[in-house]
């Protein structure tokens, strides 16, 4: 039977959570694997316009309705205070967002686990869903390892499992597929007592990839380089990350002795999976052209076709379809012209 300890806090977190709730019967501990389980959690931060509102992780709702024990650890003396009061034989931390410290995982029988969503080294850190989509790569996978008293993503491998990244994957399907890959792998980590040195399933794989870093993900990748996408990048990259800008070149109606910005930044939304093939009187029309296209939505063309949208939203404007957007050119933008641009950092493509 084991005392343990749960740090996690979103979606991934929960759903690997969920995948070990079988070894935990609340109701009758001394027949259960887990005998006792505490969730353990940040606490909530200020969040929303102004940053007046308190927002808990989604781990909180859910402990809660499934009447599970919250705690709460945020400082170095919380974890003490945890152990003061428990005394755990193992910890599981899975997206918690900071390191559990050394002094708690050494007065642990059986130390900690983690569950990544990556087959480590490779892909290591923070965003590592978003780094195998966007790479576009064919496969991806879960890796259970312990916890590192002082590094992230740097522990012995217990387990891992392979996982196809199909071709419309979202970053909301990767997340379910690996974190209840992740769970299952976990559940039988504790099934079979991997985790523990001293017995004869202990075992450690050696890592096959090479290592590579998974960066956070920087707003400007969400800008579309228009010479450079395919219409499969930009549904990949909109599947990913979420809303997509581009910026369209502006011409103010008086000069300004201010640095008035020579464009404005345009969020496109809802693109259609279809794409319509380029003509040949089509493919030498510069990339980002874009088209009034059955009334209400509008094409803009990439390197292998057009690309349909339905919404999109100019800064200083709000939300409309296609038609709404083409009849109002010449007043937000002060010139007819149909071409968005692709702006690099620091440069003017507007003059």
């Amino acid at each position: 039977m084991l005392k343990l300890a749960f740090f996690g806090s979103d979606y991934f977190s929960i759903n690997c959570l969920k995948q070990i709730l079988p070894l935990y019967n609340s109701t009758n501990p001394t027949t259960s694997l887990i005998s006792h389980l505490d969730i353990i959690t940040r606490s909530p931060k200020l969040s929303g316009r102004g940053m007046k509102q308190f927002k808990d992780v989604p781990i909180v709702l859910f402990a809660n309705n499934e009447s599970l024990n919250l705690l709460r650890a945020d400082k170095k003396i919380d974890f003490q205070n945890l152990l003061d009061k428990n005394n755990y034989d193992i910890c599981i931390a899975v997206s918690y967002g900071k390191l559990i410290p050394s002094s708690f995982l050494k007065s642990l029988k059986f130390g900690g686990l983690n569950v990544h969503p990556s087959i480590l080294p490779k892909y290591s850190g923070p965003a590592p869903l978003q780094r195998a989509l966007l790479n576009n790569d064919l496969e991806t996978g879960v890796t259970v390892q312990t916890l590192h008293p002082t590094e992230f993503d740097k522990g012995d491998i217990l387990l891992q499992q392979k996982y196809n990244i199909k071709l419309n994957e979202t970053i909301e399907s990767l997340n379910h597929e690996l974190s209840t890959i992740g769970g299952q792998l976990l559940k039988r980590v504790l099934e079979e007592k991997i985790y523990d040195l001293k017995s004869p399933t202990h075992q450690l794989i050696n890592p096959y990839l090479p290592y590579s870093y998974a960066h956070k993900v920087h707003s400007n990748e969400r800008q579309i380089d228009w010479d450079n996408f395919t219409s499969f990048d930009l549904h990949r990259r909109e599947n990913t990350l979420g809303q997509l800008y581009t910026f369209k070149c502006f011409i103010p109606k008086k000069k300004s002795k201010s640095n008035t910005s020579p464009y404005k930044r345009i969020v496109l939304s809802n693109s259609s999976s279809i794409i319509t093939p380029l003509t040949n009187d089509e493919i030498n029309l510069p990339n980002g052209t874009f088209r009034l296209f059955n009334d209400d939505q509008f094409q803009v063309k990439v390197k292998d076709g057009w690309v349909t949208y339905s919404e999109i939203k100019t800064e200083g404007f709000g939300s409309e379809n296609g038609s709404k957007f083409f009849s109002s050119l010449k007043k937000k933008f002060g010139t007819t012209d149909t071409t968005f641009i692709t702006i690099p950092e620091n440069n003017n493509s507007c003059k």
